[in-house]
């Protein structure tokens, strides 16, 4: 049964593609249903082996041999579930719950995908409409845009000829992005080694974080769970607790600042004593981020012994470079009064001879960018570790004439709105554009939304609909 409308275009493909398995890497079943879409209709469209797909449509009846026009959005979304939800979700094979709420749309219990659902409905709506005015477009449907942008920095160039392009990965509906951030994934790489337990087992949490993007909310003083995690730990060492670390897991995505910590550790010191230095560390952290992160949950438990654990000198080594790595903002725009530069510990990785440390770093600056890898490879190599480069991609500067943002700041101003300019800290696949076409006037927008990256994600419905109307009107305008 539908939870909306149907015989709203926009809405029919928005709840369609909820009901498609599409986190980032598993964009297989989206980028087929995308393929499957252009060929029902006739339109010439391209599927890369990188799952990104391009759907051409013609110009309207006489603006066949206007310049082209480009479209784009991601198809994939973070999958982030809530820890207190009742029932675990599959994001690998379970469609989505959508819940309308008045005109409120979220999912029961996981994040919504309405970044950037909301674009790939917008274009699917555009290419299916007879009735819109628009120039030739090239409808761009990237894969992999969450977690390192894989699928615009490998789409073929000479797929695009547009030099005009609307980035539909936006928010705020009178709100159009003018400037991006470039970012880096590495992993920081700590080597281990085990050998055999006879001590108790405890399992430390940290649990009841906000989370967030990594860019947009990195200066809001969020927790980050896998930092306060290693700050317990070391202070524990301090104290004088023998702690040799079984398994240890922290977080679920690189962009989103981490919600949860788990540490299964051994350790033959007092159990009394234990407790009561983690309550009084818990305490001080509760203390602290009573305001952003007023849920925070740090719990300790007996738990079944084990056989092996990291030996305690490895185990020494990983704590204390979990705790000196660097996190958080690290400078701030005093124009702009966005963050310039930040680091986000995102996810932690246990494989059987490493503890890889998977950071996400965001600068317009490539300089600022290198200097944080240098930072981080330091670090590392004072404890025998390393770093792995995973992707590095582009920022997008301002640019003081746009034909594009003029176009989209009159169609609100007939509406009587007026148009907001922004800058993001979060990456655009903008940036990746901007560096391939150096030409391209680009806007982005979309509307209002709110939570991404949480389960908390939310959509206004009527912004979805009153902006799509502007959309479709700049269309008709360009």
């Amino acid at each position: 049964m539908s939870v909306l409308d149907p015989s709203v275009p926009i809405f029919r493909y928005f709840e369609e593609i909820s009901a498609v398995p599409r986190g980032s890497g598993n964009e297989e079943g989206v980028s087929r249903y995308l393929a499957a879409f252009a060929e029902a209709r006739g339109l010439r469209y391209v599927r890369d082996s990188l799952n990104n797909v391009v759907i051409y449509k013609p110009g309207s009846p006489g603006r066949e041999n206007e310049a082209p026009l480009m479209l784009q959005a991601h198809m994939d979304m973070v999958c982030e579930q809530d820890d207190s939800s009742c029932c675990a979700h599959d994001f690998l094979t379970e469609p989505l719950r959508l819940v309308r709420e008045g005109d409120l749309l979220r999912a029961d219990g996981t994040t919504l995908g309405a970044d950037d659902g909301v674009g790939v409905s917008w274009m699917l709506a555009i290419l299916e409409s007879d009735s819109l005015s628009h120039p030739p477009l090239e409808c761009v449907f990237t894969a992999n845009e969450e977690t390192g942008m894989d699928g615009a920095r490998g789409l073929k160039k000479d797929l695009i000829t547009a030099r005009r392009m609307i980035g539909l990965d936006g928010h705020g509906e009178t709100v159009t992005c003018v400037s991006s951030s470039g970012g880096r994934r590495l992993l920081a790489r700590c080597p281990i080694i085990f050998s055999g337990n006879s001590s108790p087992c405890y399992l430390l949490t940290v649990t009841g974080l906000r989370g967030g993007h990594s860019g947009n909310c990195i200066d809001q003083g969020l927790g980050n769970a896998i930092k306060l995690g290693f700050r317990i730990l070391y202070q524990l060492l301090e104290r004088g607790v023998d702690v040799r670390i079984v398994r240890i897991t922290g977080g679920a995505k690189t962009n989103a600042i981490p919600r949860q910590f788990a540490v299964l550790f051994a350790s033959g010191f007092s159990a009394p004593m234990l407790e009561k230095y983690t309550d009084q560390i818990a305490a001080d952290l509760k203390e602290e981020l009573l305001e952003t992160d007023p849920e925070l949950s740090i719990g300790l438990e007996p738990a079944d012994r084990v056989n092996s654990a990291i030996t305690q000198e490895d185990t020494g080594a990983l704590i204390t470079m979990g705790y000196l790595l660097p996190n958080g903002m690290l400078s701030r725009d005093p124009v702009l009064g966005i963050p310039t530069v930040s680091l986000n510990i995102g996810i932690l990785i246990q494989t059987e001879q490493f503890i890889d440390f998977d950071c996400c770093l965001r600068s317009p600056f490539r300089s600022a960018r290198e200097d944080m890898s240098r930072q981080i490879e330091a670090v590392s190599s004072v404890f025998g570790g390393f770093i792995q480069l995973q992707n590095d991609y582009d920022g997008w500067g301002y640019a003081k004439d746009s034909p594009l943002r003029e176009a989209l700041r009159r169609v609100l101003k007939e509406r009587g709105e007026e148009l907001r300019e922004e800058a993001t800290h979060g990456g655009l696949e903008t940036g990746v554009f901007k560096g391939r076409y150096p030409q391209m006037d680009i806007i982005t927008y979309g509307p209002r939304m709110s939570g991404c990256h949480t389960p908390q994600e939310t959509l206004e419905l009527d912004s979805f609909l009153r902006s799509y109307e502007n959309l479709t009107r700049l269309l008709s305008a360009v």
